[in-house]
């Protein structure tokens, strides 16, 4: 029997999810915070104990995002109350509707989201929708609009099941002496006591729905790469894994001059594109469309331009050499947008002039050679 392959779940409920969002507040409306942190791990691994001082460490003034929060409205506590499961595209428009009413000009972390295999897939349609939009400003206005393009930092940390039942009920043990403490001498705050940190079957629950859903998290890491973090140290020791591992996904990013010099250029589309359609999208003059494999199309992009034999010149990179690491390819960009800006433009002017008319003319066969 034939099944319905998740990417085109995830497809019909993200665009069914954004329409929705673009009829609430008009599609010009539609801002976001400059970075998104997408805060997730294990149960007891310290996500909350962590996200004060990431917060701190990135200068992100809006209040964290928490998906279970968000989950407390009368429609979704009432299905919860039923037995009923939120809805992905429910849980989708929870979490644009607070990245919207969110700051824009300072970022702002996500808690619990994506959980789902959907929800991941989910979230590859979000990154490829935001840089859409940004590639339109672009080419609307030859100039970004202040609000430019969102920035992901993915973080996962990690626990064993072991140590994350413990975590929990020590926990438990310390809300209840604390509040305890509190019945007898009245004075103090009453802390939340949670009913899983009293019982360690629900706790082992917890931990298998999250085993449930790793995988599809760590094939997150094939689109937006990061790396797991061990959150069994000290506090201080997991705060500094944290920011290193955001220092590397920093070094993968483009600066944003660079990415506004390249981001009009069209994106290819899945190969085998029907030929109607590509005559449509090319007589609306509206280009590509990205799809989910936008960023692995983005990256062939980034090496075209870095190994060009367009860009021959006295630059003091050996231009014939081959990156080794997409950082390096990333660097070399960085380094032709400082030194040499007149060259990496011209290579730009080259591929819309002379490569991507041969990928639009060839995109039925879905293949073409260049010799430049």
């Amino acid at each position: 029997m034939w099944k319905k392959p998740r990417t085109l779940d995830a497809k019909l409920i993200f665009n069914q999810a954004w329409k929705n969002i673009e009829d609430r507040y008009g599609r010009s409306n539609l801002y976001f915070p400059k970075e998104i942190i997408f805060l997730m791990g294990a149960p007891g691994s310290g996500k909350g104990t962590h996200t004060p001082s990431i917060l701190h460490s990135r200068g992100i003034t809006n209040p964290p995002i928490c998906m279970s929060n968000l989950l407390q409205t009368p429609e979704c506590r009432d299905l919860i109350d039923k037995g009923q499961m939120v809805s992905d595209r429910q849980v989708l428009e929870l979490l644009f509707d607070a990245l919207i009413k969110s700051t824009s000009d300072v970022g702002v972390l996500v808690d619990g989201f994506p959980r789902t295999e959907i929800q991941v897939e989910c979230l590859k349609l979000i990154y490829d929708k935001m840089q859409i939009k940004t590639g339109q400003r672009l080419t609307a206005r030859n100039h970004l609009h202040p609000h430019s393009r969102p920035v992901f930092r993915i973080c996962v940390l990690y626990v064993d099941e072991d140590i994350s039942v413990q975590r929990q009920l020590a926990r438990g043990v310390m809300i209840r002496e604390h509040n305890l403490q509190v019945r007898r001498s009245g004075q103090g705050q009453f802390w939340e006591e949670r009913v899983t940190d009293n019982d360690e079957t629900l706790i082992r629950s917890r931990y298998a729905i999250f085993k449930a859903h790793y995988g599809a998290l760590l094939r997150l890491s094939k689109i937006f790469p990061f790396h797991l973090i061990n959150a069994v140290g000290t506090i201080e020791q997991v705060m500094h894994i944290i920011l290193k591992e955001f220092e590397y996904q920093s070094s993968l990013e483009l600066d944003q001059e660079t990415y506004d010099s390249i981001a009009h250029i069209p994106l290819a589309t899945k190969i085998g594109i029907h030929a109607r359609q590509v005559c449509e999208l090319e007589r609306n003059g509206k280009g590509f469309v990205a799809n989910e494999e936008y960023p692995r199309i983005r990256r062939k992009i980034v090496q075209f331009i870095t190994n060009s034999s367009c860009l021959t010149s006295t630059s003091t990179h050996t231009l014939s050499s081959q990156p080794t690491t997409f950082q390096d390819l990333i660097n070399r960009l960085e380094n032709y947008q400082e030194t040499e800006p007149k060259l990496l433009h011209t290579a730009i002017a080259f591929i819309d002039a002379e490569i991507v008319p041969q990928i639009i003319r060839h995109s039925i066969s879905g293949h073409t050679i260049v010799r430049t």
